[in-house]
């Protein structure tokens, strides 16, 4: 739209939009926006919240106009957060599930992950070579490839230091909230104590 503004600007006065949070649910691109529309010579109206702009005490109600949807902007995306927070100490896994897993949704029809009956076995394979610490980890994921797993170099990495395999749901620091790892409802595929094997393996803490 601005694009077209730009190339008809002799031609463009007004732009009309129901309300402000439909013209911008953030004050400080709106205010840039107004800025480069009034050099363009185009004013912007609200059509149910009219303001007429080159009034100065009209700036007020502008501002709070703007404000107010972006308030609920900032406090939508807080509760998400605590929301999905509260999840991951409750052990539920959320998003797109990990090599070796499958999306499914339980009986309450509540999002869950499972183990995928071709992949889980490979995953466990993954862990259990790299834990013996004889074959270069690339080499491991080459071999696996052979048998159907399908992973990319930089994955696999993520795969064997991911705690989801021995049923840890990772909860990332927050504010004044430590890092931590809950445990999950989800099945785990190895044990805790053959995933600590394989970090000191790839951290260089254990050498066969």
């Amino acid at each position: 739209l601005l694009s077209f503004i730009k190339k008809n600007k002799n031609d463009v006065d007004e732009l009309l939009f129901i309300k402000w949070d439909r013209f911008s649910r953030n004050a400080g691109d709106a205010y840039q926006m107004i800025k480069e529309l009034h050099k363009l010579g185009v004013v912007p109206h609200a059509i149910e919240q009219p303001l007429d702009l080159s009034v100065p005490e009209n700036k007020t109600m502008l501002a709070l106009y703007l404000t107010i949807p972006e308030v609920e902007n900032d406090r939508r995306a807080l509760n998400v957060i605590s929301g999905m927070r509260r999840a991951r100490k409750d052990g539920k896994f959320l998003g797109i599930a990990p090599v070796g897993y499958n999306n499914m949704r339980d009986d309450r029809n509540k999002p869950i992950i499972v183990p995928d009956e071709e992949m889980a076995p490979l995953v466990v394979r993954a862990f259990e070579e790299t834990a013996r610490g004889i074959k270069p980890v690339f080499t491991i994921l080459q071999e696996l490839r052979t048998d159907g797993f399908v992973c990319s170099k930089s994955n696999f990495w993520n795969v064997l230091n991911n705690p989801v395999y021995y049923g840890g749901i990772v909860i990332p620091a927050y504010k004044d909230e430590k890092y931590q790892i809950a445990k999950g409802t989800h099945e785990a595929l190895i044990s805790k104590e053959l995933f600590d094997e394989v970090q000191d393996i790839l951290h260089d803490r254990k050498r066969t």
